[in-house]
């Protein structure tokens, strides 16, 4: 009689597999695995959403926050250079009035214009928000726009097949488990709501969540700091064609704001003397003024006047530290002020 093959453990023989029990159970576990996937997708279907772009990251961040009284649009300028936390932390320190208010930090890298009118409604969709604080610069002008299409065509059968298939939640936002977006996944899920919107590297998050304040700036100079307030002129400014429709961009942006009865103000982030081609100290000042006359809104000019090279990492960014410190304090100085004071 011929021994068994492959014996087991101790040279018992071993009794012959049966491929369709483990195709079974392996099929078993997959749809496990996928339901409980699908599971987790619907229940947190904005922040799955959000890992797909930058933008709408900080959309669904903004969904999980406690409370929000100042709202902050910008590019990575403002992104990197504007802590909430201390926004709200020196105007408390200004006024008893400001007190227990908190702000959220908006900006993305790429931001543009037209992305943010696109999505403005989201941020409307929560009473409470007191002002809106949004970057004029270049980056903001000239950055394309990036976010998918709202509405999709359903033309042929492929179109209806795939929109058919997006009403499972793993399909429609499997952009989020792409490699350049799975790196937002744990932040968005597990401590979103306790993260103000500068906290892009994973030390600052981790410091977020356990409760670590941000330093105060050392030896802030409010002089140092003081921008130009740029108010409504009393005549219109000609234009460039680029720049109008840029100004009709950034008008219908602060309308859809105002007529909400919020508070609309531009800032214009500080740079360096070394900062060249600088448009915001020159070919861009028409529309800084036509801005201002036909939002009626303020627009705060940090770069009229160059800022220490101390401060910044290069010549428009400010550095996470020192420069995050003394513009958000300077931010709070101005939000402190009654409007049209000076």
């Amino acid at each position: 009689m011929q021994p068994l093959e492959n014996p087991g453990p101790g040279g018992a023989p071993a009794l012959p597999g049966r491929p369709e029990l483990q195709l079974l159970r392996f099929a078993l576990g997959l749809a496990l695995l996928l339901g409980a996937l699908e599971v987790l997708v619907r229940r947190n279907i904005p922040l799955f959403e959000g890992a797909s772009h930058r933008m709408l990251a900080k959309v669904a961040m903004f969904g999980e926050q406690r409370r929000v009284d100042f709202l902050f649009f910008g590019t990575s300028r403002t992104q990197d250079g504007l802590a909430p936390r201390l926004v709200c932390r020196h105007l408390a320190e200004l006024s008893p009035e400001f007190k227990e208010l908190a702000g959220f930090n908006a900006a993305s890298t790429g931001s543009n214009y037209e992305d943010l009118l696109t999505v403005a409604p989201r941020y409307l969709q929560r009473p409470g928000l007191r002002a809106v604080i949004i970057e004029l610069s270049p980056p903001h002008l000239s950055n394309p726009s990036s976010l998918p299409p709202v509405v999709e065509a359903e033309t042929t059968a492929p179109d209806r097949l795939a929109r058919a298939l997006k009403q499972v939640a793993l399909i429609r936002y499997r952009t989020a488990f792409l490699t350049d977006n799975l790196g937002r996944l744990p932040a968005l899920l597990c401590f979103s709501s306790r993260l103000s919107g500068c906290e892009t590297r994973g030390s600052e998050q981790l410091a977020a969540v356990l409760g670590w304040p941000e330093s105060s700036p050392q030896g802030f100079d409010a002089q140092l700091w003081e921008p130009t307030v740029i108010v409504a002129p009393g005549k219109p400014t000609p234009l460039s064609p680029e720049l109008e429709t840029a100004a009709g961009q950034i008008t219908a942006l602060a309308q859809t704001y105002t007529e909400q009865g919020i508070r609309v103000i531009f800032s214009v982030p500080p740079l360096t003397a070394r900062h060249q081609p600088a448009p915001e100290r020159d070919t861009l000042k028409p529309l800084f003024s036509e801005v201002a006359r036909r939002t009626g809104c303020e627009v705060w000019d940090f770069a009229a006047q160059p800022r220490p090279d101390k401060f910044f990492k290069d010549s428009s960014h400010l550095t996470r530290k020192d420069g995050r410190a003394h513009w958000s304090y300077a931010l709070a100085q101005q939000l402190a002020r009654p409007t049209g004071k000076r």
